[in-house]
């Protein structure tokens, strides 16, 4: 008997009902209890609803599925007996599920009469009487004889076990690159279902588009158009796979190390909204608004780890985590917050770029030529469409190198140019080093609470804290790099705001940029940083079109159908045109529509949903279910109160 090592790790009754009931017809929304109403105080996270899935005797293919229907509601039922046991012994971990027990004595013919699982076993049984033949040098007549095409060829064998094919890189067996194992067999075909059911994308949601994708598991020439010369029997190519080691092979390749890491998390919350913060400095006034970033930064810091300590226990994505906690609703919350957050960043991207390019037109022109900003917006969005055509989110990495480049030599010239304005370039009838004029240096009693906005919409990267943390080699460090880049993240927003506020006072321009004195350097870097905004914000809108294309749309695609293709393009040109209306309404004040989007689009996702997250974990107790409550009421009071404040602060100056 071969011995259980061989297996991957056993999935536990509760996991393993959860991620099959993923992929069954469950009815209407309405048949299914509430997550709060199957739930006790003391159950565990994303306990499966004790009431059994009916089988759909009405759909195609009810032969072949019945079998698993009725092992999902074995499983469910089996769940329901043990609610009271601990679940101290169960942790889930970047979606591969662990056990603290050490069971190693397992029942071989347990899984029989699971789907899938006689066959398993049969193969498995095969191959080890082969290996015993083998070892004896005395192989069997028939197994000589049907070798070539046996199922008990540990040649073909190695190329049947399609479970570690569609297995993600999550639920693979921990590796590096160069000390990759192959993967281990699963017992029977709901095992294979739940290591087929996490995928790692923007936020952990699945917003590839299948339209562009192909893969290497294809054949390797398209079919071409035959002539009336061509054989009608020809003989047939074969439909070649990559062996599963080499694929998942590739995939560890593609692993990211600890200092790879900390450059895409630095990247992920720095963008353009560093560039508002020397005006956003003076609205709330220098000394406040240092403290306001750094506190922000540690709250932020905070709930992104509620949030990593709710991944360990729940497999999947930012949504699928809500929506195991609280429902399909939740979920939803999730998704539509992501698509709102991106394309406010959008919105204030095109203005950014906007108020750049027409600095640097009057500027070309020697203050000939004044382009208005309606007109600029229009270009803008015109520029976008043939970039949001573009289906394949991978053809955009090349863009977004660019696109970093430029952002750091703005941002470093930026930087050089504070202060050499602060050390050696004093007004006449006073010595260096000077500062602006009119700097309020401590708290704007006025303005103070825009700021706040601003500082939220600054640490923007949290929608690409899930996918990065499953990227990584060793996930287990991620909590540390996240800490050191925050601390980077908040000493770099600092500086750029206080340096910028400094120099130049009240008199600092809503974008950094436009603080710099004419030249050609300026232009370059003006003409640079906007180029790098256009291209990025392609990226950044990918999720929010892919969001609300999966809402319309649902699985239906335009690989095939050109109709569907169509109205997808103008779907997305829809999506840009809305992108340049809002722009339009925000333009005349830039640094509140800002805060409104920090305060509206940023703070459910950054402070609110995962302390409510964590609130609903079984392990949250004591101390730490009052911490979770006082940053769920902190998030809606900052979100309520900057919006309130910025909303009449901008009606009464427009």
């Amino acid at each position: 008997m071969q011995s259980s090592s061989e297996y991957s790790d056993p999935i536990p009754v509760r996991t393993l009902a959860n991620l099959v009931q993923q992929h069954l017809v469950t009815g209407s929304p309405s048949k299914s209890s509430p997550p709060s109403q199957s739930r006790s105080s003391g159950s565990p996270v994303g306990s499966p609803v004790a009431e059994e899935i009916p089988v759909p005797y009405h759909l195609p293919g009810v032969a072949i599925t019945h079998d698993v229907y009725t092992h999902a509601n074995s499983l469910i039922m089996a769940h329901s007996l043990q609610r009271s046991k601990s679940t101290s012994d169960l942790k889930v971990k970047a979606g591969k599920v662990l056990h603290d027990s050490d069971n190693e004595d397992e029942i071989a013919f347990e899984n029989l009469d699971k789907p899938g699982g006689f066959r398993r076993f049969h193969v498995q049984q095969q191959q080890q009487q082969q290996q015993t033949e083998r070892d004896t040098n005395e192989p069997s007549a028939f197994s000589e004889l049907f070798r070539p095409n046996s199922v008990a060829s540990s040649d073909s064998f190695t190329n049947t076990d399609y479970s570690a094919i569609l297995r993600t890189d999550s639920l693979a067996p921990t590796a590096t690159v160069g000390s990759w194992t192959k993967p281990k067999a699963t017992r029977h075909f709901l095992e294979y279902l739940a290591y087929t059911s996490v995928l790692d994308r923007f936020a952990g949601e699945n917003l590839s588009d299948s339209e562009e994708e192909d893969t290497g598991e294809t054949r390797d020439e398209e079919q071409q158009v035959e002539g009336e010369g061509a054989p009608l029997l020809r003989h047939r190519r074969p439909y070649r796979r990559k062996p599963s080691e080499d694929i998942a092979t590739e995939r560890a390749k593609h692993k990211t190390g600890t200092i790879k890491t900390m450059l895409l998390l630095f990247k992920a919350f720095i963008g353009s909204g560093i560039l508002f913060l020397p005006k956003a400095f003076s609205n709330g006034g220098l000394g406040f608004s240092i403290v306001v970033i750094w506190l922000m930064g540690f709250i932020s810091l905070y709930c992104f780890l509620l949030l990593l300590d709710c991944k360990n226990y729940i497999a999947g994505s930012y949504g699928d985590i809500g929506g195991a906690l609280y429902g399909t609703w939740m979920r939803y919350m999730v998704l539509f917050s992501v698509a709102i957050s991106q394309l406010g960043f959008v919105c204030g991207g095109t203005i950014f770029i906007a108020e750049n390019m027409g600095e640097a037109i009057y500027a070309l022109s020697h203050g000939t030529l004044e382009v208005s900003t309606t007109t600029l917006l229009i270009i803008i969005a015109l520029l976008l469409m043939p970039l949001v055509l573009i289906r394949n989110i991978a053809k955009l990495s090349p863009t977004a190198l660019f696109s970093d480049v430029l952002i750091v030599a703005g941002l470093v010239t930026l930087l050089l140019f504070d202060i050499v304005h602060i050390l050696f370039q004093a007004p006449e009838g006073s010595h260096p080093p000077t500062t602006g004029p009119n700097i309020i240096w401590w708290i704007n009693p006025v303005q103070y609470p825009v700021f706040v906005g601003t500082a939220v919409y600054a640490f923007e990267g949290i929608g690409l804290i899930i996918p990065i943390r499953d990227s990584m080699e060793e996930p287990a460090k991620f909590p540390w790099v996240l800490t050191v880049v925050m601390a980077m993240v908040a000493t770099s927003l600092c500086l750029v705001g206080s340096l910028g506020y400094v120099a130049f006072g009240s008199d600092v321009k809503t974008v950094a940029l436009l603080n710099l004195p004419p030249g050609a350097l300026t232009l370059s870097v003006q003409i640079g940083y906007a180029v790098a905004i256009h291209l990025s914000n392609a990226l950044v809108l990918f999720p929010t079109i892919r969001i609300v294309e999966q809402a319309i749309f649902g699985d239906r695609t335009g690989k095939h159908n050109i109709k569907v293709k169509w109205q997808k393009n103008v779907l997305r040109f829809i999506i840009v045109v809305i992108v340049g209306l809002i722009a339009w309404g925000g333009a005349s004040d830039l640094d509140k529509f800002v805060s409104l989007i920090g305060s509206v689009c940023c703070c459910p996702l950054s402070l609110i949903f995962p302390a409510m997250f964590h609130l609903r974990l079984p392990k949250t107790m004591g101390f730490q279910r009052l911490v979770d409550t006082g940053l769920i009421i902190f998030g809606v009071g900052v979100m309520l109160f900057t919006l309130w404040n910025t909303s009449k602060q901008w009606a009464a100056s427009g």
